[in-house]
């Protein structure tokens, strides 16, 4: 448990991490959903692919204590990020490994769970890489706000097999105060894809 969130639930606030512009962080909202698609348990050994400001790696590991994340990232500001996000939140389960994720993954152990949040133009390698690391029975969770990534994701999962292959998107919109009104500002569109490896 960290002083920062007390609490047994995920969506910490995104005022809660330090952020930087540029480097991007997975709203609160979507952080919900995707963990909740990730079925953690205490002692999972998850990697957290194109980690950004490390929001999903520090809830990941707030949830599973026991377990070890593995926050990838190749931007080195967002690695300073990251890491200014662990110290915040008192975190010591989550290693972060810096460079092309689809040159580290091999050098890293099996996985039970596997996020995707970025892969930088290189997801096709990214996806082939992290199957082969990911366990039988192990869950896949990735986000898109592309129209290409979504269905290369989705027809990677169908074409390897994966179960309960899953698709939905998201329409967040967050009210703010114009002058004297309150006004929806949507969000873009967040997919997430997940599935179970055979």
């Amino acid at each position: 448990m960290s002083d920062m969130w007390r609490y047994k639930t995920s969506g910490i606030p995104d005022r809660l991490f330090r952020r930087r512009d540029g480097i991007p962080i997975t709203t609160a909202e979507v952080r919900a959903v995707v963990i909740s698609k990730l079925r953690l348990t205490p002692d999972v050994t998850i990697f957290d692919v194109g980690t950004g400001s490390g929001s999903v790696a520090v809830e990941i590991a707030l949830i599973a204590s026991q377990g070890q994340v593995y926050a990838l990232e190749r931007n080195s500001e967002a690695i300073k990020l990251v890491n200014e996000n662990i110290i915040k939140f008192g975190i010591n389960n989550i290693q972060v490994v810096t460079g092309d994720a689809a040159k580290t993954i091999p050098e890293l152990p099996a996985a039970q769970r596997i996020f995707i949040g970025g892969s930088g133009g290189n997801l096709d390698n990214i996806l082939k890489q992290c199957h082969r690391k990911l366990e039988s029975g192990g869950i896949m969770v990735a986000t898109s706000v592309t129209l290409n990534t979504a269905p290369m994701i989705d027809n990677f999962m169908e074409e390897n097999r994966y179960q309960d292959v899953e698709m939905v998107s998201l329409n967040l919109a967050r009210i703010t105060k114009t002058g004297q009104v309150n006004l929806w500002r949507a969000n873009n569109p967040v997919q997430i894809i997940s599935g179970i490896k055979r």
